[in-house]
């Protein structure tokens, strides 16, 4: 059997877990000629949503966009460098949905996803993302543990 990686879908959602997911996602890319493809979901959290007269400016949600591929860009640059190749996706949705639907629209062929090491009671009141890709994922998920 021949594991072929192709693609390699990095989700990022720009905390200090998103440097060791690409320094994974191109790493890995680099050893098996694979493309990147960086990935950030955003959404306004339901608590917000439920919040009479909440206002958000006209432009909010095209400010975050532009923030967000601005950040990404960066991140591709830094991939880029090291001579992998490398594409930016910026969706809004609930993270978890938004990657799984986007490898399979993209034949993904490996995800690498973060995880905060939540456990407990954290865990059960904020779910995990990362558990909920590895169990709906098209394809198989690479998990990388923040440290500390």
């Amino acid at each position: 059997m021949t594991i072929e990686i192709r693609k390699i879908l990095a989700p990022v959602d720009f905390s200090e877990n998103s440097p060791p997911i690409l320094e994974w996602a191109a790493h890995l890319a680099a050893e098996h000629g694979s493309s990147v493809l960086l990935l950030h979901a955003y959404h306004l959290p339901v608590e917000f949503q439920q919040l009479e007269g909440a206002y958000l400016p006209p432009d909010f949600w095209a400010s975050v966009r532009a923030e967000a591929e601005a950040s990404l860009a960066e991140y591709a640059a830094q991939i880029s460098a090291k001579g992998v190749p490398v594409e930016t996706a910026v969706c809004e949705g609930y993270a978890a949905t938004v990657i799984v639907e986007e490898a399979a629209a993209r034949d993904i062929d490996l995800i690498v996803i973060g995880t905060h090491g939540r456990s407990g009671f954290k865990h059960l009141l904020l779910g995990s993302i990362a558990e909920r890709v590895v169990h709906k994922a098209p394809c198989p998920v690479l998990t990388v543990r923040a440290s500390g």
